[in-house]
């Protein structure tokens, strides 16, 4: 079961790495033509999407998913997923009217200045988007992960092909890059709909719509509270620092997306995994080990990503960037909680509780808010950045308690607190002294080489990696 998991996280991230590995490459580029103000402009851009992304799609993903897998349905998907995209159109629709007629009102309130150009391209996007997520989720309910990745990665590398010829070469800056995911989007939304449309017909059923969003209704409010939870701090750097603080906060963020890679891989599998494997007499067991494996790579991720920091953005980007080093350690940490609580919601999600979830998202989404009034003023992009990742331990911590209440699973945190710990002090001691980069590399050896020795200790005796060795000792047999 591990296994597939494995193999399934591994193509299903393969995408996201081709992506973020180009886009690496491509960051001293767009640095050096887009200041930090274009960053900012995107990135309050991308807060529209965002919040556009969650009323559309109205957990019509979730419901899909449920019933997807329910055998009692198996018959009857056709018509289910036909009228699923059918919802998604319409609402997309909806919004871009809304959008539009609004648009001088959202580029006054957010910017100041008459943007209602980049308001509609943004809003158009958020059509071509919305319906190319539906063909994502669908892959991965049809477990065709190569599918998946073969679509992710050709959208990835056309919106970064257009975005060389819109911002590289043509010099259009905002224009351009907004330009460039347009074009690449609407070409996917294309193929969308003739995929679905053709394997599974265009019909329509009111009650397959009434059922779905019966389901998913009651996640519309969880998804307007994580809009409010991972925006709202852009809008109160743009209003107390300016926009510049928002597009290097941006950038930082781009580095913690760089751990979202392993993060981001393992929840697209889990997903339609752990539904799978519900009925499993051992799912308990392999839901803790996953939740460990999961927690563990993640923490070397974060204990990396920070303690190097510097050294990247030196690399990758330009002077005037530099200072995003300061939000990254929050803001990795933000990155894995986010992930690490779709794990331990499976409690709520495999026992249909999911109104505890609109509780939980609202009240971290109300703490992020009052956070950012009392740190953002003072302290800037560190304070968004830890407001953030207080109110994503926030989601997490009450999601874990209330999954327990109704599907309990030991997931041995005893492990992960000695591995996180450690990494902490060490990322703190490393950011206040400013330690070059000699000491940092020695300590980091180091940290790794305890950290192993401590888990080789704490698996060598499980039933997986008395399995892993055997295997290994096999292959050695055969090739001698």
């Amino acid at each position: 079961m591990l296994r597939r998991l494995f193999k399934e996280s591994l193509v299903y991230g393969l995408s996201r790495y081709i992506g973020k590995f180009i886009g690496v490459f491509l960051l001293p580029l767009y640095t050096a033509v887009l200041k930090p103000e274009d960053y900012g402009i995107l990135d309050l851009l991308a807060t529209i999407q965002l919040v556009s992304a969650f009323l559309i799609v109205s957990g019509t993903d979730a419901a899909l998913s449920y019933y997807y897998f329910r055998k009692e349905f198996s018959d009857q998907r056709p018509i289910m997923i036909s009228s699923a995209l059918w919802i998604r159109i319409i609402f997309s629709f909806v919004i871009i009217i809304i959008i539009s007629f609004g648009s001088g009102f959202i580029s006054n309130l957010m910017f100041g200045s008459d943007y209602k150009l980049f308001i509609w391209i943004t809003a158009i996007t958020i059509l071509f988007n919305s319906v190319f997520s539906f063909l994502s989720d669908l892959l991965r309910f049809e477990l065709r992960p190569w599918l998946f990745t073969i679509v992710a990665t050709g959208s990835i590398l056309l919106n970064i092909l257009l975005t060389i010829y819109f911002v590289l070469i043509l010099k259009q800056g905002v224009y351009g890059a907004l330009m460039a995911a347009a074009f690449a989007y609407g070409t996917f939304f294309i193929y969308t709909v003739i995929y679905v449309f053709k394997k599974y017909g265009a019909g329509f059923s009111k009650q397959w719509m009434k059922d779905i969003l019966s389901y998913g209704f009651p996640l519309i409010g969880t998804g307007i509270a994580v809009w409010v939870l991972t925006s709202t701090d852009r809008y109160f750097l743009a209003h107390y620092i300016d926009i510049s603080s928002v597009g290097i906060y941006a950038v930082g963020m781009k580095l913690a997306s760089f751990l979202g890679l392993v993060a981001g891989a393992v929840q697209l599998a889990w997903g339609p995994f752990a539904m799978d494997i519900q009925d499993h007499p051992n799912a308990k067991k392999i839901y803790s080990k996953v939740f460990v494996l999961f927690s563990v790579v993640n923490i070397l991720g974060v204990f990396l990503i920070s303690i190097f920091s510097i050294d990247i953005l030196k690399v990758f980007t330009q002077p005037e960037y530099y200072s995003a080093k300061v939000v990254v350690p929050f803001l990795c940490m933000s990155t894995v909680l986010n992930s690490a609580y779709f794990i331990v919601a499976i409690g709520i999600n495999l026992t249909k509780k999911l109104q505890h979830t609109i509780w939980i998202t609202i009240s971290a989404a109300l703490l992020n808010i009052g956070l950012n009034f009392l740190l953002i003023p003072d302290y800037g992009v560190i304070g968004a950045a830890f407001c953030l990742m207080i109110a994503n331990l926030t989601i997490f911590l009450l999601t874990f308690f209330i999954s327990q209440k109704y599907y309990p699973i030991n997931f041995r945190f005893g492990i992960i607190l000695l591995i996180l710990i450690p990494s902490a002090l060490i990322i703190a001691a490393s950011y206040y002294f400013e330690l070059k980069i000699f000491a940092r590399i020695i300590i980091t050896v180091i940290y790794i080489a305890i950290t192993s020795t401590y888990l080789y200790h704490s698996i060598k005796h499980s039933n997986e990696f008395r399995n892993l060795l055997a295997k290994v000792r096999g292959m050695r047999e055969k090739r001698n």
